[in-house]
């Protein structure tokens, strides 16, 4: 197949000024005039309205905004006017007045030291150097704006270095790593999915370069995606996707649509007055006929092309095209001579763009992207782990923090516990305390009313009961003192059971008597009872007594337990022990009561331990009633022992025997 005609050096600037209007997004110097500063952005938008309809009016707003942005100082609107005039220029055809406001842009950029305005301007003259054909300037300058835009460090800028790169490659025909940097560009932009036009133009890359090796299909699938991306309003965009894809049909030989993308491309191109558009959709359309040997349809076509090219002093690429599209339809003419003319023409032209000196300049070029990416990487790596660092110190210390705050927290919480189980425990106490107070207050006035019960009881029974049964024991005296020696026995069993239940009586009301409820009381009543009980007898009694030196109070129910058991002993001792002699010894110790009743007698005779088993079961009972206890042993006579523990403030609380206060005394009843 005849080699064709490849896409044009002037799609490559799209590509790049396209890009770099993510550049102009940061804010320069403020001016000092607000008005002047409304008006420059006001020119800069009416002139991007009319880029894509008439460039030449374009331009005068351009111009415009640039010498007043120039005049009142305002960086901004001087760098954002400069960047899209020179666009523009050298989208016309403009190269050496392109070149000269961007290398002034570049002098003032210098002197302020604004990195990305000097970025900026370098950027201006590599696209500028590039499309006039003066690739080794191109070179250069676009190395000196790639420092520039790494300096600034910003990943856009680093989709615009990949991009233009990728271009480079692409011209130079290396297009495995055209592809490789297209692939970088597109990684980057697709990270914004807000900026849909880089991504378009990093669609439309890849689809140039797949055309280029002839994967076709690759290349209309990219081509479709730029389609979709592209605003219908961009017309720059489209007549650079219609001419491409028209390219894409010549590849597959399908010339009618070829045309009819051309023919679109066309009409855009001389819609927006852009003579550079039509100069290399006329030469497409020229190649297209001459691959359908439509020489003398091409020639037309062709002519009108090169006029445009000299009128406009297009670049050294444009010619290279334009003598190798000659060449080819003079020879399809078979003008031999012509073609060879043309043909040497060509020879010279792409000799002076793909030299060896440009090559070895791309190679370095490329080494020194690589250095710069890695020293980027390894910068990167170094402020990560400084950032890991600083994390980890930050994170560190917010531990300490928390743990120390945790500490506090922790420490607050066990001093609330604490505080609040202090004020618990004392509502509690409160409670308590108050609760016996009142528990105390309640038995204090029941045992004030026991008290007074039981002198009522007291008084009734020595009153009625007592004057009675005395009577009763008085007449039975008279009665045995008139009848003499012929009294009855019965009468005198009523004398005997009238004088004992009399002597009952007065024990009954000794202990219902709340005056006898004390322990000197208790020692003192037991000593006379067991007295006048012996004196009756033929035995001796002996007694150890001994008085207690505080007050201590005891019920009367114990009272009487403990006078009835030492009763008891007694009368064993009378009616068992066949003894001569009986000690009572009473020892009232700090915390207890001791009474022993011991007798020389003869102790436990084993056939009578059955006679006795009761009254030593009662005796026992009694005293464990009272809290007590009496034990009785037979060794030289017998021994009763008998213990009361009445307890003192040091001592367990016994609730059995428990010590009440000593109540107020009543009267005494006498009997």
């Amino acid at each position: 197949m005849v080699v064709r005609l490849r896409r044009k050096m002037w799609e490559r600037l799209i590509t790049l000024v396209g890009l770099l209007v993510v550049l102009t997004s940061h804010g320069q110097t403020p001016s000092t005039y607000p008005n002047d500063t409304s008006y420059v952005s006001s020119l800069l938008k009416k002139g991007e309205q009319l880029e894509n309809q008439n460039a030449e009016e374009a331009l005068i707003y351009y111009r415009r905004a640039h010498s007043l942005s120039q005049k009142i100082r305002y960086t901004k609107g001087y760098f954002e006017s400069m960047r899209l005039l020179t666009f523009t220029l050298n989208n016309v055809g403009r190269y050496d007045e392109a070149r000269s406001i961007a290398q002034t842009a570049l002098q003032i950029a210098q002197r302020d030291t604004s990195k990305r305005n000097i970025g900026l301007s370098h950027f201006a003259l590599a696209v500028t150097a590039w499309i006039s054909g003066d690739w080794k300037e191109a070179v250069h300058q676009y190395h000196r704006a790639a420092h520039y835009m790494r300096l600034i460090n910003h990943l856009v800028n680093q989709s615009v270095v990949y991009g233009n790169l990728a271009n480079i490659y692409e011209q130079q025909g290396m297009y495995k790593q055209a592809l490789l940097y297209y692939n970088k560009a597109l990684a980057i932009n697709l990270k914004n999915p807000n900026d849909p036009r880089s991504i378009a133009i990093g669609y439309f890359g890849m689809a140039n370069i797949y055309s280029r090796v002839d994967s076709v299909q690759l290349a209309k699938a990219y081509y479709l995606k730029t389609k979709r991306l592209i605003d219908p309003n961009d017309r720059d965009f489209l007549i650079n996707l219609y001419n491409n894809v028209g390219h894409l049909y010549e590849q597959l030989q399908q010339y009618d649509s070829t045309l009819y993308y051309y023919r679109q491309a066309l009409q855009l191109s001389r819609d927006v007055r852009n003579p550079r558009h039509e100069l290399h959709i006329l030469m497409a359309m020229a190649q297209t006929n001459i691959l359908m040997d439509k020489y003398r349809a091409a020639k037309p076509l062709l002519d009108e092309a090169n006029q445009i090219a000299r009128r406009e002093k297009a670049g050294l690429p444009e010619m290279r095209n334009i003598y190798r599209v000659y060449a080819l339809l003079n020879e399809g003419l078979h003008d031999y001579k012509a073609s060879l003319d043309w043909y040497n023409k060509y020879i010279g032209a792409r000799d002076s763009l793909e030299s060896v000196e440009t090559k070895e300049l791309l190679q370095s070029y490329e080494e020194k992207i690589r250095k710069a990416e890695a020293q980027q990487k390894l910068t990167e790596k170094q402020r990560e782990i400084e950032r890991l660092e600083s994390e980890r110190k930050r994170q560190l210390l917010w531990l300490w923090l928390a743990g120390i705050s945790v500490l506090a927290v922790v420490g607050l919480a066990v001093v609330g516990l604490l505080y609040f189980r202090q004020r618990q425990r004392a509502k509690d106490n409160a409670l308590v305390a108050m609760q016996r107070e009142q528990e105390l207050v309640a038995m204090q006035a029941e045992l004030q009313g026991q008290q007074k019960e039981r002198l009522r009881i007291s008084k009734e029974m020595h009153d009625d009961l007592g004057g009675s049964l005395t009577a009763i024991g008085l007449l039975s005296e008279v009665l045995k003192t008139r009848m003499g020696t012929s009294t009855a026995p019965e009468v005198v069993k009523i004398s005997d059971i009238s004088a004992d239940m009399v002597t009952t009586m007065n024990e009954i009301i000794w202990s219902l008597n709340t005056k006898n409820d004390s322990l000197n009381g208790l020692i003192a009543y037991v000593r006379s009872y067991a007295g006048e009980f012996i004196e009756t007898t033929s035995l001796t009694l002996k007694t150890e007594v001994g008085e207690a030196s505080a007050d201590i109070i005891i019920r009367g129910a114990d009272r009487r337990n403990i006078f009835l058991t030492v009763k008891e002993a007694l009368n064993n001792v009378v009616k068992h022990a066949q003894a001569t002699q009986v000690t009572l010894r009473i020892d009232p110790r700090p915390t207890e009561l001791v009474i022993e009743v011991c007798d020389n007698g003869r102790g436990f005779v084993p056939q009578e331990k059955h006679k006795l088993r009761n009254g030593l079961t009662n005796m026992s009972n009694r005293m464990s009633e009272s809290g007590g206890s009496c034990t009785i042993t037979s060794s030289d006579g017998t021994s009763v022992t008998i213990t009361y523990p009445y307890g003192t403030g040091g001592m367990t609380k016994n609730t059995t025997n428990e010590v009440w206060p000593k109540p107020e005394i009543s009267p005494s009843i006498a009997v």
